[in-house]
């Protein structure tokens, strides 16, 4: 049902005012460092989410009594922002360095899991106003005179990145838009506008990557932590290595390169958690696993950036960013969501 508008839509007369309300189209780590940084200088903003949650890959899930981490693995911070963000939250006890993962104590981990990290960033936005709408999927996107509307649905009635020409329901004015998603869907959305940042986005090159989150009948030996450079297995982390953690050592999480991730990608659970589970026992010697469920990330990895901090057209009100467009780390999603509030602003 995509959108194929035939040209774009008339410039508003107010584009030189300052904007007072947006919405941002996400409430991943760009998205949520958006809004704040909008929020702060007095912008209404109203943010749609499609998942239950905030946080995007930055994830946690409980599963057998255990919290596991199965998307990003931890966070490390370069710049003064995000170093700022990150020392707050360890003073606050909900981050600590994962000394199993590096023993420098750069790569910080969230407590008590990978989420506390969005859960914190949507906590400060909404206390500055934010609204967050989840479970709602933005299909398409329309300006007119008047400003930007967002056509959106229940998120369960549409798949990722699907756009719509009618229903659902029409949430407006908005003196700008903000896309916040995964490179592939911002363009998908951004075609509705329609907008060259739609061919930008697409330029950008996201793998994907299969999770496994696994107990295992008895603890597996060795090394907390094992990276690889051979498939299938790139990166498999043992949960109770993490920090303030119980001793856990039976449970780990796995997550496949991003070449096999590629070649089984719509494979079905059942073979992808049978494949990496043995090669998981060839690789560090596990024993059997008495539960192993999988996760298919289409958009985990950045591979190719669009190599700059944000995208913004201040005539049309209409920008958009992510970790797509500088790299794969979280601190560059905080950095580009950060970078175009300010363009905006």
């Amino acid at each position: 049902m995509k959108s194929s508008r035939p040209g774009r839509s008339p410039k508003r007369q107010t584009m030189t005012a300052r904007v007072g309300a947006a919405a941002i189209i996400g409430a991943g780590i760009a998205g949520l460092a958006c809004a704040g940084e909008l929020a702060r200088a007095g912008v209404s903003v109203t943010i749609f989410e499609k998942g239950r949650r905030v946080g995007g890959r930055v994830a946690t899930r409980r599963a057998e009594g255990v919290l596991f981490n199965h998307g990003a693995q931890f966070a490390t911070a370069r710049g003064p922002g995000f170093s700022e963000l990150l020392a707050d939250l360890e003073i606050r006890r909900r981050a600590a360095p994962w000394t199993a993962a590096g023993r420098d104590g750069r790569r910080i981990a969230f407590l008590p899991g990978m989420s506390a990290l969005p859960a914190a960033m949507a906590e400060r936005a909404a206390a500055l106003g934010v609204r967050i709408v989840t479970e709602r999927h933005a299909a398409s996107l329309n300006s007119a005179a008047s400003g930007w509307s967002v056509q959106h649905f229940p998120a369960s009635d549409m798949r990722p990145g699907e756009t719509a020409e009618s229903g659902g329901e029409l949430t407006h004015p908005y003196d700008a838009v903000l896309i916040a998603l995964p490179s592939s869907q911002a363009a998908a959305l951004l075609a509705t506008a329609p907008h060259p940042f739609a061919d930008a986005a697409a330029r950008a090159v996201m793998a994907p990557c299969w999770a496994i989150m696994a107990r295992f009948a008895s603890p597996v030996a060795g090394r907390d932590v094992v990276m690889t450079d051979d498939d299938p297995i790139a990166w498999a982390a043992r949960e109770g290595s993490r920090p303030g953690r119980a001793a856990e050592p039976d449970a780990w999480t796995l997550h496949a390169s991003a070449a096999w991730s590629r070649e089984h990608l719509e494979d079905d659970e059942e073979s992808v958690v049978r494949s990496l589970l043995g090669a998981f026992r060839a690789l560090a010697g596990a024993s059997s696993a008495n539960f192993a469920r999988a996760h298919r990330w289409r958009h985990a990895l950045v591979e190719t950036a669009i190599g700059a901090p944000s995208l913004w057209d201040g005539a049309e009100r209409l920008g958009a960013c992510g970790d797509w467009c500088l790299g794969g780390r979280i601190e560059a999603a905080y950095d580009s969501g950060v970078s175009l509030a300010r363009r905006v602003l």
